[in-house]
């Protein structure tokens, strides 16, 4: 089977929860639904197309950065600047808006292992589109660039012997036998009711380096590094 390889660096990063509002915590990889969202972003596409992702990595420390946020108090605003300097005299209200300071979590200097499954025919024009890019790359939020050092097809098998994971890991949750890993449930896709978007969830465990796989747990790819799909 092909798989396409990814291999990324970002300088910082932040993967933000969906119900951290107090303090922009984030995860330690990027979950499913951003490399999900990054990937169907880069084919243009407009309607889900299926595919299984395995995300590994590492990062060297971790930051906070201290930033002032703007929130709205009603959906519907006139446009205005936030700035003024140099528009000239005109005066505008700020009444439907309000702001706070909040701390975002950083991470610093991220390394990224990434396998993307799908029909081949969609890998190869996610290959194309990221090799003649025209933009810059972004994983996580607008800012968090993204530099893409290796992106090519590979093919997969099934382990054979026990191997010792390289790097941190999402696992699907049923496959983690190890006690000390972190519990989430990632956000994979949605469907809309009544406006609002209801996340389908993965339940997985976060695991660092270091953890045995077994036959049966994970692939491995061409480099003999270790490919561990989400479930769905």
């Amino acid at each position: 089977m092909k798989v396409l390889r990814l291999r990324l660096f970002q300088e910082t990063a932040c993967y933000k929860k969906p119900l951290a509002f107090k303090v922009g915590e984030t995860y330690p990889l990027p979950p499913y639904a951003t490399v999900k969202g990054w990937a169907h972003a880069l084919l243009g596409a407009d309607r889900f197309i299926p595919m299984r992702i395995s995300v590994q990595g590492c990062y060297e420390a971790k930051m906070m950065d201290y930033q002032t946020h703007y929130l709205f108090k009603k959906r519907d605003v006139d446009e205005f600047p936030l700035v003024l300097d140099g528009l000239g005299h005109k005066t505008y209200s700020y009444q439907n808006m309000t702001k706070m300071p909040l701390y975002i979590h950083l991470l610093y200097r991220v390394k990224l292992l990434m396998h993307i499954g799908a029909e081949e025919d969609v890998l190869q024009r996610l290959q194309e589109r990221i090799e003649h890019a025209e933009e810059h790359f972004s994983l996580g939020r607008w800012e968090d660039l993204a530099r893409v050092d290796e992106c090519r097809l590979t093919e997969v098998r099934q382990l054979e012997d026990e191997k010792m994971l390289p790097m941190n890991a999402y696992v699907p949750r049923r496959l983690v036998t190890h006690k000390r890993h972190v519990p989430y449930l990632l956000n994979w896709k949605y469907d809309i009711h009544n406006g609002v978007r209801r996340w389908e969830k993965i339940p997985v465990g976060y695991v660092l380096a270091g953890l045995s796989l077994t036959p049966g747990q994970a692939l491995v790819d061409d480099a003999d590094d270790p490919v561990i799909f989400h479930d769905q």
